[in-house]
């Protein structure tokens, strides 16, 4: 297990199956997981300039941290914009979507409850 991961090392795995919705998204292999914890896991995830994600519910809890970038999100019937710093909690089986508003990456840090890895169920 590393201990410190650089952005330099990250390597980044487009989700480009049909299954999965949204367009433009990209998720790192775990940064935090069963190595490390069993009560939560983490990955880092990218929307392109345009991409989006389209509504939708995760039978599970996660929370994003934004890193970089701007962009809007809707949880269930509230919505805002997206900046650096930005934290967003989605219970499980709440609706929502996010969209990459700016002109560059729109750049977080996904935390899951129970673990969990983006894309895994798509035969990743």
């Amino acid at each position: 297990m590393s201990h410190i991961v650089q952005p330099d090392d990250i390597i980044w795995n487009k989700l480009d199956n049909p299954r999965v919705p949204g367009v433009g998204f990209a998720f790192s292999e775990s940064v935090i997981d069963k190595d490390y914890t069993d009560l939560y896991s983490a990955q880092l995830g990218l929307i392109g300039p345009g991409g989006s994600s389209k509504p939708h519910r995760d039978p599970y809890n996660h929370a994003f941290y934004f890193i970089r970038g701007t962009g809007t999100v809707q949880v269930a019937d509230e919505s805002a914009d997206l900046v650096p710093g930005t934290i967003v909690k989605v219970p499980k089986g709440k609706v929502h979507s996010f969209v990459n508003t700016g002109d560059d990456d729109l750049v977080f840090l996904v935390v899951y409850d129970p673990p969990y890895v983006a894309g895994s169920r798509f035969g990743k």
